[in-house]
């Protein structure tokens, strides 16, 4: 359950145009999770964490947002420093 929850809310992060707006996105799935957090059956568990993946399937964004400097980012391996043997070769 950790899990899907986490997936969500990064998933709603994509989502929204700024924090507040993402703050109010948390807000709302946690308490969905919250509806759900007293289930004991098992079968009602399973299915409200099939729920939860099918949830997140369904609402994967096409451009997730990446940090600039993380990989897939456009700053990524920016100016990366040359490798020592090109340097050595070169001085």
């Amino acid at each position: 359950v950790r899990i899907i929850y986490r997936r969500v809310i990064k998933e709603l992060f994509n989502y929204s145009s700024s924090r507040a707006v993402w703050g109010q996105f948390i807000k709302e799935a946690r308490a969905k999770f919250e509806e759900n957090k007293n289930l004991k059956k098992e079968q009602d568990i399973i299915k409200k964490i099939d729920e939860g993946f099918y949830w997140l399937k369904k609402h994967k964004h096409p451009e997730p947002y990446r940090y600039p400097t993380s990989p897939g980012g456009s700053k990524f391996q920016r100016n990366v420093p040359p490798d020592l043997e090109i340097i050595e070769k070169f001085s």
